[in-house]
């Protein structure tokens, strides 16, 4: 069979992709703080998860933009060559618009192989193939598993485990390839040093979020363990500087030493009386008097 010519792979670069690479998580560079003097606000607990949604890091933020990808027109003979030569175990097929058709892997590629009855050696430009298989559409059988760029990392990771994948192709809303998602690359949040993560709780939680001056609130970060110290107006604010602490990408446990004057969080309030058991007098009635007999 003569070796087809191959197809320059190519990788995705749709206007979103050049974006994508320019794109730095907002907490991997904190704001320098403004010259100006920062009076503690009151928290609103009403907007903590918006602020906490803000601060987690999302698929956009970890994926990988440089992917490899073949035209829906490629052989099966120009799939098995990349790859081979790219050494990867899958590769996505995209259409002239960058919409994802599906994904080739050597799984795919290998059960349609015709050896003749016996194994072969060849080359993947020698190498013959079932009747009927033709292009990379010819072999796509495993069920396409997307995800979008703005869903969180927790959310990639239990698809992964529920799906048992090692990795995720991102697409826009129109089903164009962005880029791909590994478990690796769900781990970067707890590869940052302990010097970024503080300067993060420092910078965009205390001080950027809650005004908080540095020497109203200490944080001290060792091996993702966030430790706060220092005294603050209200407890409400104490309890926001935790819970958006936790929020940081890279914090494992929080230690919380801080103190507070005033306690502006409501108790509780007492449980209301139990309604009364509509079936009592009916389970255990009042023993009836016996008759009194008339003389």
């Amino acid at each position: 069979m003569a070796a087809a010519t191959l197809l320059p792979c190519r990788t995705s670069r749709h206007g979103e992709i050049a974006e994508r690479r320019q794109f730095t998580p907002a907490l991997s560079t904190p704001t320098a703080p403004a010259a100006t003097h920062h009076q503690p606000r009151p928290w609103n607990g009403g907007s903590e998860q918006k602020e906490e949604a803000m601060l987690q890091w999302q698929v956009r933020d970890v994926m990988n933009t440089d992917v490899v990808t073949l035209p829906d027109d490629a052989t099966v003979t120009e799939v098995a060559a990349v790859l081979s030569g790219r050494r990867i175990s899958g590769v996505p097929i995209v259409d002239r618009y960058d919409v994802v058709t599906g994904v080739v892997s050597w799984t795919d590629v290998l059960s349609n192989i015709d050896f003749g009855g016996r194994p072969s050696r060849r080359s993947t430009a020698e190498l013959r193939w079932r009747p009927g298989i033709r292009t990379a559409i010819d072999v796509m059988s495993a069920a396409l598993v997307t995800i979008r760029p703005d869903a969180s990392l927790a959310d990639a990771a239990r698809t992964m485990h529920r799906r048992e994948l090692s990795r995720l192709l991102v697409v826009d809303d129109r089903h164009r390839l962005l880029g791909i998602v590994t478990r690796r690359d769900l781990l970067a949040p707890f590869s940052r040093l302990d010097s970024v993560i503080e300067d993060d709780v420092r910078q965009r939680v205390l001080r950027g979020t809650l005004g908080l001056e540095p020497e109203t609130v200490r944080v001290r970060v060792d091996d993702g363990e966030a430790t706060l110290t220092g005294r603050v107006t209200r407890r409400s604010t104490a309890l926001a500087a935790r819970r958006l602490t936790e929020a940081v990408p890279g914090v494992s446990t929080v230690v919380d030493e801080l103190a507070f004057d005033a306690d502006d969080i409501a108790p509780d309030p007492s449980p209301p009386a139990p309604a009364p058991d509509p079936m009592r007098g009916w389970l255990n009635p009042a023993p009836v008097p016996a008759p009194r007999s008339v003389h």
